[in-house]
């Protein structure tokens, strides 16, 4: 069998074995409510010993876990930009009332939206911007690269983030082109889970103050 056919039945098996522990950790709580409010915790376990157990996803991942952009200075501009531009972007679609879900535009506008429990904080602060990295900018993001230009490979690992997130999909689409550009430059991870945790801060408590 040739080694490009073995890559994409592994690459196939990862996508499909992901998804059916998707669909069960997801529908945890009917099992058990309490087994619910730890859907994103089991996810992220369940999530990275599998990512790591598969040999191709490990030798993608693994370089991408480093520190060595903080030395350079483009490392916090990548990080400004990434906040700033969906901010930015925010507020002229919540203005206009345009790109965004309107039940979400009327109850910002209106200070309806109420910021998240501690649980839900944890979920979305430290919990999810760590599968999603390592997923969309990491796996999906560089596998991508192997066969694609950098162009193509951003914008599709970006779509189908901003798809992940419909209710916010215009927002989720810069933000990933962002993201991506970020990891893409950085050859690492970390910067991007650092702004996609500081956006999803905002997003679920700080937008209440500004």
């Amino acid at each position: 069998m040739k080694e490009e056919t073995k890559v994409k039945i592994k690459s196939i098996s990862y996508i499909l074995i992901l998804i059916i522990f998707g669909y069960l950790i997801n529908n945890l709580s009917y099992i058990s409510p309490k087994l619910g409010d730890y859907e994103t915790l089991i996810w992220l376990i369940v999530f990275l010993i599998f990512t790591f157990s598969f040999s191709g996803t490990r030798q993608i991942i693994t370089p991408l876990i480093n520190t060595k952009f903080i030395k350079r200075p483009s490392f916090y501009i990548y990080i400004l930009t990434t906040l700033t531009i969906p901010y930015l972007l925010l507020l002229l679609c919540v203005h206009y009332g345009i790109l965004l879900d309107e039940t979400f535009i009327f109850y910002y506008k209106h200070g309806l939206l109420k910021g998240e429990s501690i649980g839900g904080i944890v979920d979305a602060v430290f919990l999810a911007p760590i599968w999603e990295e390592v997923f969309f900018r990491g796996v999906l993001l560089f596998f991508l690269l192997k066969f694609t230009k950098p162009v193509w490979a951003i914008s599709i690992s970006s779509i189908l983030f901003a798809l992940f997130h419909p209710m916010y999909w215009i927002i989720t689409l810069v933000s990933g082109v962002l993201l991506s550009i970020t990891t893409y430059k950085t050859k690492s991870l970390i910067p991007s889970v650092i702004s996609h945790s500081l956006w999803n801060l905002y997003m679920v408590k700080l937008f209440l103050y500004f």
